[in-house]
């Protein structure tokens, strides 16, 4: 009975979105949809059990009242981008075949997700230059330099290219860690959507969680890019993730006086 008023009111809570986004977002202002997604992302969230934790290491991690800056985070299911949203709203940059999901593409466009075309020979190259446009009107952006998803214990390789957005708009890069625990602080890979699994068989895992899960966002101090190299810039907040999430995987969550709750 559970798991069955969780699917209603989740397929509710993604037909709500569709007419929103497909009739309404072309009206709404910029604070209007921005108050949007941020309640919508914490709804969804709440639906499926999932708490989101967001600890900053400095104020100046704080990118809701720090901004413009780049987000350069972890990868582990496609419910990360809701866990950015449901604290502050942000631009992403995604890969194309996200545009082409049923109700959550038109989603995705409305909200100004950046698609990459993989393949496409000045893909990255225009992707970056867009990137570069919405930092420039005062909006974070948030990529995933993995380029796919992990389970969350180690960050994988970073693609340094998309370092680049915050070089050229002269703005901070945030690393961020981010990983997923069970409600007592213990890691947990569960929730990650990697290798063969379907979208359906991993929000099967969340619907058949008792207790859901915390998402963490560990926003570490921003490194500013001036006079450095992408490949700096890229290594220095890969090691201060690796760091973050060699000790979180292997003791309780984090808990500091930073941190706060959402959803």
């Amino acid at each position: 009975m559970r798991k069955a008023w969780m699917i209603f009111r989740m397929v509710c809570h993604l037909l709500y979105g569709f007419v929103v986004a497909l009739l309404l977002w072309p009206v709404l202002g910029q604070t209007f949809r921005e108050r949007i997604e941020k309640r919508w992302a914490r709804q969804l969230l709440g639906i499926l059990n999932v708490r989101v934790r967001v600890v900053h290491e400095t104020p100046e991690s704080n990118y809701a009242s720090h901004k413009p800056c780049l987000l350069y985070s972890t990868h582990v299911s496609w419910l990360d981008i809701f866990a950015f949203n449901s604290i502050h709203p942000v631009t992403f940059i995604a890969k194309s075949e996200i545009s082409k999901w049923p109700i959550g593409g038109l989603l995705a466009k409305r909200s100004g997700t950046l698609f990459i075309e993989r393949g496409k020979r000045h893909a990255v190259r225009d992707v970056i230059h867009a990137a570069v446009k919405v930092l420039s009107t005062g909006r974070c952006v948030a990529v995933f330099p993995e380029g796919t998803t992990g389970a969350g214990n180690t960050p994988l390789h970073f693609h340094s290219n998309f370092v680049q957005p915050a070089i050229q708009a002269n703005v901070p890069l945030l690393p961020v860690s981010l990983q997923y625990f069970t409600p007592n602080g213990q890691f947990s890979s569960a929730p990650a959507f990697i290798g063969d699994q379907t979208l359906l068989e991993n929000i099967q895992v969340l619907l058949n969680s008792e207790t859901g899960f915390v998402v963490q966002l560990y926003i570490h101090a921003p490194i500013q890019t001036d006079g450095r190299t992408r490949h700096e810039l890229s290594d220095e907040a890969h090691a201060r993730i690796r760091a973050l999430c060699y000790q979180t995987a292997t003791q309780p969550m984090l808990d500091n006086g930073g941190s706060t709750a959402s959803t």
